[in-house]
Parts: C-alpha cells; structure tokens; sequence
C-alpha cells in the first residue's frame, strides 16, 4: 500500500479528542490532517456572515432554511499548504474565528442539511494519504478505508476539555452548561437523519476519558503498526 494514498478515518462524539490526535498522528505519519469539522465551522460562519447570527442559535436555523442558500454560493474553499489544512471564506483564512461559542452553538443547523454534508464529503473525498477525523469519516465518507478507529470518553472529562480550549482562546463558559450542551449534541449527531453518529464493526474502539493524547497516539500507532 503506498502510504501517500492510505486512509485513516477516527470517529467520535464532540470532545473525544479526535481532531487533537488526528493532528498528531498526520504528523507523525507524514500524511494530512483532513478535519472536517473546521469544514461543517467555516460554512456555518459564513452563513452567519452572509445571514447574520440571528437571535438565537435556532433563529439562525430557521434563517437557513428559509434562505435555502446552496454551499457553492458561499465561496468556501479547503487548501492544503505544507500538509495544513486551510479554511477559507473569500479567500481569507477563519481558523480562529470558527471555534467561536457562537459558531457551536449553530454548526447543527448545518451539518443537519444534506446539501452541506454533500459538499463537505465532496471536498474530502479528493484527498489522499489523510487522518480524517469527524462524525461519519469511517461509516460514510470513507466506508472502505484500511484503518478505522473509534474514540469515546465520558461527558464530564469532555467538558472539561471544552472549557479548557474556551479559556485558552479567551473565552469562558459554565461547565455545567457545557455538560448539558455535550448531552444534548451526543444526541443530536445520534439521531441525525444524514451522517449520524455511530460506530461500525470495524471501527477499534479506544476510551480516551483516562488517556493522555500521547497515550491515545501510542494506542494507535500499536495498532498500525501491524499493517501499515
């Protein structure tokens, strides 16, 4: 298998620590961190850009869908420069911006349209020699990849991982509010009529609740390891 073509896809819920060890282990393997999260983030930025962010998170979504605007209107773009990824809206990086509270508490409203799912799996499926990480990588975008891993940990730990990324960019959130909004998203993206959450039988499950990034890495290189 050459190694510059393999696929390996890590699903889980929100704060399971896929993107952070799917960012190491593209590192570490030499391929590309495919994160489709900060795809299913940009475009909901820039509907919010294009649509406002409305009163609430749910105003937001009614606006969306009452505007029924198509993703290619939006000027999105994912370049790969020196094996980053970078999300553009018009040409202009939104790294920072898309992980905004804010921005959260909306991106349902978008990963919950298939016109935006299918742009986003269009925008992953032309990549290669990738660690994909998100919500359906393993089950749907990337059905026949060789490698397959499924990461999990309990909503009190996840919570607090949120927090510490809020603080660490300058904002601040309750940690219970953060426990419920966990609850709540583990469900949504469960029942989700597209791309749900969940995991399949060729998925390796790894409990990240009580394991360190580097000891999640480790785990999985294991694994490889033996194949690849």
């Amino acid at each position: 298998m050459n190694q510059k073509d393999v696929v390996i896809t890590l699903d889980g819920p929100a704060g399971s620590g896929k993107s952070s060890v799917a960012k190491k282990l593209a590192e570490h393997l030499g391929l590309l961190h495919a994160d489709s999260g900060a795809m299913y983030r940009t475009f909901t930025l820039a509907l919010m850009q294009r649509l406002g962010p409305g009163e609430t998170p749910e105003d937001f979504g009614n606006q969306v869908k009452a505007a029924a605007i198509s993703p290619e209107s939006l000027h999105v773009e994912v370049k790969i420069d020196a094996d980053r990824q970078s999300n553009l809206i018009s040409g202009l990086d939104q790294m920072d911006l898309i992980r905004s509270p804010e921005v959260t508490a909306r991106i349902k409203y978008i990963a919950d349209r298939l016109e935006f799912r299918e742009a986003v799996n269009r925008l992953l499926s032309k990549m290669k020699g990738v660690v994909a990480d998100g919500r359906d990588m393993g089950s749907v975008v990337f059905p026949d990849a060789p490698f397959k891993f499924y990461l999990e940990a309990s909503v009190e730990m996840r919570a607090e991982r949120r927090l510490k990324e809020l603080q660490a960019k300058g904002w601040n959130e309750d940690i219970e509010a953060l426990r419920e909004s966990i609850r709540k998203r583990d469900e949504e993206d469960q029942n989700r009529q597209f791309g749900a959450l969940r995991r399949t039988d060729d998925m390796i499950l790894i409990d990240t609740t009580h394991i360190n990034l580097d000891g999640v890495l480790r785990r999985i290189l294991n694994s490889l390891q033996i194949q690849f």
